[in-house]
């Protein structure tokens, strides 16, 4: 009876220890079925990421390639917009001489710097053209010398009205002698004392002393490539 008692009690032991094993066990199944579920999801995201990042580099490596294309495209057009614009400021009539020609060696500098990317080149190109795209459709009073024949000297001190891109005007400091620069023959000329009044009215106006008002100004030949019109 004992004996039987004891095995039984034994059985017992084993039988609770058998069942606590197996709720251990059960319970780490589940976990570890929890777990590859969602290392399956995440494996799933990350492939759907690393296709999209294919896909990314992709478009990287494309982008790069047409950028470089840009690039070799762009820089000998814009060394001919440069070349352009440095005849254009040579060839124009002589005004804001010093400014025009000190963007020109600013522009250079730029343009020579291996430093500088292209994109940095083409806004200062564009900016410098926007600049002088501005000079035909304003008026602007300021003194320079200027050469002029009339008056035996090397070069006179004078006020010059400049009219857009159209014509420039000068005027003597003591407002006796007025005149205009010829494009065709490239020089300032001295005009007839009839024209004095208007031209004296022009700086009133440029300089913002008088109102605006038309002026029979005499503005001359437009220039052409192939010479005066």
């Amino acid at each position: 009876m004992e004996t039987a008692i004891r095995i039984q009690q034994k059985s017992q032991e084993e039988r609770t220890r058998w069942e606590q094993e197996k709720t251990r066990l059960v319970n780490e199944y589940e976990m570890l079925l929890q777990q590859k579920q969602f290392l399956e999801k995440e494996n799933k995201t990350l492939a759907a990421q690393q296709d999209n990042q294919k896909v990314l580099i992709q478009n990287l490596r494309q982008q790069k390639e047409e950028s470089i294309r840009i690039q070799e495209e762009l820089s000998p057009f814009l060394t001919g917009i440069y070349t352009q614009f440095e005849a254009l400021v040579a060839n124009d009539p002589p005004f804001l001489k010093e400014e025009r020609n000190m963007r020109l060696v600013n522009l250079s500098k730029v343009m020579k710097d291996p430093e500088i990317t292209i994109a940095e080149k083409f806004r200062k190109i564009m900016e410098a053209l926007f600049i002088e795209a501005e000079y035909g459709s304003t008026i602007e009073v300021y003194q320079d010398t200027i050469q002029l024949e009339s008056t035996g000297q090397d070069e006179t001190l004078c006020n010059i009205f400049r009219l857009g891109r159209v014509s420039l005007f000068f005027l003597s400091l003591d407002q006796a002698i007025c005149g205009v620069f010829n494009p065709g023959e490239n020089k300032w000329q001295s005009l007839p004392d009839k024209h004095l009044p208007a031209i004296r009215s022009a700086f009133e106006i440029g300089s913002k002393r008088k109102p605006v008002e038309l002026l029979p100004l005499p503005l001359g030949r437009l220039v052409t490539q192939g010479g005066a019109l």
